[in-house]
């Protein structure tokens, strides 16, 4: 029987995940967040391969890349998009995450917030000093 996980050690995105932690340290809470999270694993183990059903990307993303180099979903993308103050590049992005702007956004929540950070994180950007969630 699996040993009881102290849930005040444990939430989404929290630092230091092993392989004892729950599923739901991952953001994971729906199959679709699953499939999500094992895409952007895919993507992040091999940037140079195509993978199917997708075109072929840009092994290497800069700061300069806009935002559609991230692949958001339409929600989140159309939320940056009516931003006060709305980021048309990945540096932008990353400033608004540091400077606690992202937060601000309307219809920009936890999911939301977890979807950014995955999918800077698949594209080679560090954002485990940054505050997503």
């Amino acid at each position: 029987m699996a040993s009881e996980v102290n849930t005040a050690d444990h939430f989404p995105h929290h630092p230091g995940i092993t392989a004892r932690c729950p599923t739901t340290c991952l953001g994971v809470h729906t199959v679709g967040d699953m499939v999500t999270l094992l895409t952007t694993a895919a993507r992040t183990a091999s940037p140079d391969v195509a993978h199917p059903g997708e075109p072929q990307q840009r092994a290497r993303h800069t700061g300069s890349c806009p935002l559609s180099c991230l692949h958001l979903s339409v929600r989140v993308a159309n939320a940056l998009k009516y931003a006060d103050t709305p980021p048309r590049t990945i540096d932008a992005l990353l400033h608004m995450i540091r400077t606690d702007q992202l937060t601000e956004v309307r219809n920009i929540g936890r999911r939301s917030l977890a979807e950014v950070h995955q999918a800077l994180t698949a594209t080679g950007f560090d954002v485990r000093h940054t505050n997503l969630i």
